[in-house]
């Protein structure tokens, strides 16, 4: 069904703002979703040299900033933060002077890119404030900061003027929309979306039972950014243990970051080089084909911030996962889903590891129960979430703009 603004004869125009390249991650799953159901969408992100400025993608039109990402020191995240916010602000304004933006979404990183919305609010457009990462948290955790530190009451308070300012707060999970709501955003003013995979690549599959001959590996896989707050390492000290048990096991690390290098330094001087395959930037068949044939995906998170796509990747697959224990994930994958182990203790990650290597019928039992739990987790479920907010928002810009009093009748 296309949709019809006010009554007229044009779609409706919405906007997605998004520190980030197109069509990378999942702004092309939401924008796309959007467009198929009759919107008229723009994307304004960031570019990469080898990017046109401007190019249509399967209905979405896209304006690319003269900005690129380049992780450094904070001077330099400020730099390109600020760069993008007045960019962002100048082509989004420009663009709803052409369209008249119904709705605006604007994703963080930051949250104040929200502001770029300025004059479309101004006007009558309705804003989304999608939340991927709650930025005091993230730098409490990557700066090691008080709570009490400057720039983490800073960033709160950014994160609580961005979200007054917005109609509507998204965020990816539950325990993140508590700890906005706590700053003082009304519940009804929030929503949680998940971010799932991308069902054309992840397929649903239950894992095919492995007879495991006396030479064949033990695999472990973990992939996506490699960053030390994911934690790898924790599964890099419990190798020693956990080879001492399970002679055969190898770990494959697929993905590019920051932290590689020390990760590798590790492998080295516990002399586990021969154990451990670092893959990097992998192709995703071969990432797929590694995933398929795991006997353990590992998610070693070493906070409670995000409900990490990884663990829905492995979820997906039927690939048994081992968990470091928040709150976040107990919330969607209780006990009898995944194996879980203390965060950052290594002795207990080599305790979760084994037990699904000395009891693999088990382990297929919690990577089935994994999957009946996801299939309310799937994007088709929460595509629906998605563009109900959407309609929400539209249905109240309409309601906005009509006389709360009967008008007189003309001479």
């Amino acid at each position: 069904m296309r949709l019809r603004k006010n009554g007229g004869d044009r779609m409706p125009a919405v906007c997605i703002v998004r520190h980030n390249y197109y069509p990378d991650g999942h702004v092309r799953r939401d924008a796309e979703a959007l467009a198929q159901k009759g919107y008229d969408v723009s994307v304004v992100s960031l570019r990469r040299s080898t990017q046109s400025p401007r190019e249509t993608v399967n209905g979405v039109e896209v304006h690319r900033l003269r900005v690129e990402h380049r992780r450094g020191s904070v001077v330099r995240y400020i730099w390109e933060y600020v760069a993008f916010l007045v960019l962002a602000f100048l082509r989004v304004t420009r663009l709803h002077a052409q369209k008249r933006f119904s709705i605006v979404e604007v994703d963080n990183m930051p949250d104040v890119l929200v502001f770029s919305a300025l004059v479309p609010k101004l006007t009558g457009a309705r804003v989304m404030l999608y939340i991927f990462d709650n930025m005091p948290e993230l730098l409490m955790v990557t700066r090691k900061l008080s709570h009490r530190h400057p720039a983490v009451r800073l960033l709160t308070w950014a994160e609580s003027a961005s979200t007054r300012f917005a109609n509507k707060v998204l965020v990816t999970q539950e325990m993140a929309r508590r700890v906005v709501q706590s700053r003082g955003t009304p519940e009804n003013k929030l929503a949680v979306v998940l971010n799932c995979p991308d069902e054309t690549i992840f397929k649903s599959e239950p894992q095919q039972e492995r007879s495991r001959g006396s030479g064949d590996a033990f695999e472990i896989v973990t992939h996506g950014v490699i960053l030390e707050r994911y934690g790898v390492q924790v599964l890099i000290d419990a190798l020693p243990k956990i080879i001492a048990q399970v002679p055969e096991t190898r770990v494959h690390v697929f993905g590019e970051g920051e932290y590689r290098s020390e990760l590798e330094s590790r492998v080295r001087q516990l002399g586990m080089s021969d154990r451990v395959i670092f893959h990097g930037l992998a192709p995703m068949e071969e990432l797929l084909a590694h995933l398929r044939r795991a006997d353990v995906g590992y998610v070693g998170m070493l906070c409670d911030l995000m409900l990490s796509n990884k663990l829905m990747e492995y979820v997906t697959l039927s690939v048994p996962a081992v968990v470091s224990r928040w709150s976040t994930y107990e919330y969607y994958f209780p006990e009898d889903s995944v194996t879980y182990y203390k965060a950052g203790d290594p002795n207990d990650v080599a305790r979760a590891i084994i037990s699904v290597y000395q009891a693999p019928e088990r382990a297929r039992e919690r990577a089935s129960r994994a999957l009946e739990l996801y299939q309310r987790y799937r994007w088709p479920v929460q595509r629906e979430v998605y563009l109900g907010i959407y309609s929400e928002l539209l249905a109240d810009q309409t309601e906005r703009w009509q006389p709360s009093y009967p008008l007189e009748p003309s001479a």
